[in-house]
């Protein structure tokens, strides 16, 4: 194992890792916002069983009361509320099934915890470092820098002057001294699903032997505790640098130069 997966092992099973790493991921209960006046209009459209004008202001909304595999397509093309009658009345039989408040709790639902943490570790580390231009980044030879680049700039840097054959930006790509540092930054709650396909991102950067620029898996959550999973063994049996967010600081000066 990885001295940084040691590190990070003791920190979660020795001390309040859980208190500190709501830092960096703080918890949110993430509930949509629907006004009131627009609620006040779908209930106006639901009780006199308005079938278009219900699917109308429903579909102006991020979140659909429940799954339907023809909601996307009627986003996209309203013309099609019109033209298709037994479509639409499908989906409103089951609307009023589910009634006013269901259709309201469905539309106000929170949003998954893993898309809202998806720029939590940008944001925290936006606070903790240096953040540059790609002239700057490639110039810079003292201290910690991360690049701030659009994605396409990111990953052709990562891929033309680090050589790493990458097919998407990294989370992180950093620079300590004279150092390029890349990485995935993943908090998982959970086995299974997204879950582990963000694993393996993490795992499959981390484990990448192409250029020259470092390469580190930034995980936190339930896998440092899942010590029987065959994920963990990856991590117990590899030498990637596998480790929490809470020792990055302490990583970068380590970097060897």
């Amino acid at each position: 194992m990885n001295e940084w997966s040691e590190r990070t092992l003791r920190l979660v099973r020795e001390h309040n890792y859980l208190d500190r790493l709501q830092e960096i991921y703080p918890h949110e209960e993430g509930e949509r916002d629907v006004n009131q006046a627009l609620i006040d209009a779908i209930r106006e459209s639901f009780d006199a069983r308005n079938d278009n004008a219900l699917l109308n202001k429903l579909l102006d909304l991020e979140k659909f009361p429940y799954k339907d595999s023809y909601v996307a397509f009627l986003r996209k093309d309203r013309g099609a509320i019109e033209r298709n009658p037994q479509t639409v009345r499908r989906i409103c039989s089951r609307l009023y099934e589910m009634g006013l408040e269901g259709i309201i709790s469905g539309i106000t639902q929170s949003k998954e915890a893993n898309t809202r943490r998806g720029q939590q570790f940008p944001m925290w580390a936006k606070d903790r470092f240096r953040w540059v231009d790609v002239g700057s980044f490639r110039r810079s030879i003292k201290g910690v820098v991360m690049l701030d680049a659009t994605e396409k700039e990111a990953m052709r840097f990562c891929n033309n002057e680090m050589g790493v054959g990458i097919a998407k930006r990294p989370d992180m790509v950093a620079k300590s001294g004279n150092k390029y540092v890349i990485g995935e930054a993943k908090f998982l709650s959970s086995t299974g699903g997204n879950q582990d396909r963000a694993f393996e991102d993490g795992i499959t950067l981390a484990t990448n032997t192409q250029g020259y620029a470092f390469k580190v898996f930034i995980l936190d959550g339930v896998h440092w505790i899942y010590t029987g999973s065959g994920q963990f063994k990856r991590i117990e049996h590899g030498t990637a640098a596998i480790f929490s967010a809470l020792l990055l600081e302490e990583y970068f000066p380590q970097v060897p130069q």
